[in-house]
């Protein structure tokens, strides 16, 4: 059994919206054509490897790049094929690269995995963005989902252990909104980071010196690499 990794230094990882399934060969030609200049761009400014992140749908020329680098998110419909659908990856030769994966952080998200944008108000987010007026913008969910980090933890082990199964591929799993005690605005729970983020002069306790507090998915990939 090979071993997933949450934590690679020394890549360049570049990741631009990719066509849509739908894409006519047209589309697909000039996607490739832009992949194949923004790698010899990069090679030209940067000496080290580069991977490419893309969709597991994506034809992608993977010679290119010095990984096969592929966001892979679990969901109820493909459970019987998770695996599988990497194979086809691991058959150029390259090595594979799980660039986003993981789960949520509430209650019902082993069966919805990654679907949509997320929970997140849009709205509210639009706004949060806006220069000057932004600030005052408070960003908060759609839905109040009932926060569950036992099932995150749950999944994120069950996802490790079948992308170490599948072979060679290194994973990341990152943060993005952060932690309020106040459901509404507690927009970690559409966060699959292994970490609750605070904002303001807040600190953790398990970490006084640090901004974020361990989630209990963070413990469980500290004993999966402790074995």
């Amino acid at each position: 059994m090979s071993r997933a990794g949450l934590f690679c230094g020394g890549w360049a990882i570049r990741r631009s919206v990719p066509p849509s399934r739908q894409a006519n060969t047209t589309l697909t030609s000039r996607w490739g054509v832009y992949l194949t200049r923004a790698a010899a761009d990069v090679r030209r400014v940067y000496g080290g490897k580069i991977t490419y992140a893309s969709l597991i749908w994506e034809q992608v020329e993977w010679s290119l790049v010095d990984a096969v680098g592929v966001d892979h998110y679990w969901d109820e419909r493909i459970k019987d094929r998770y695996t599988d659908m990497l194979n086809p990856l691991l058959a150029t030769g390259n090595p594979v690269v799980v660039t986003e994966f993981g789960f949520r952080t509430y209650w019902g998200v082993d069966k919805a995995g990654a679907v949509g944008l997320g929970n997140a108000d849009s709205k509210t987010l639009f706004l949060h963005q806006l220069p000057l007026v932004g600030r005052f913008i408070r960003l908060r969910l759609k839905v109040v989902h009932e926060r569950d980090e036992g099932l995150q933890a749950r999944g994120l082990r069950t996802l490790l252990g079948l992308v170490d199964d599948a072979g060679e591929c290194p994973t990341f799993v990152t943060p993005v909104f952060p932690y309020n005690d106040n459901p509404l605005y507690d927009l970690d729970r559409d966060n699959f980071s292994l970490v609750k983020s605070y904002t303001g002069k807040r600190h953790d306790t398990t970490y006084p010196e640090m901004p974020w507090e361990p989630k209990e998915a963070f413990q469980v990939v500290a004993d999966y690499y402790a074995r």
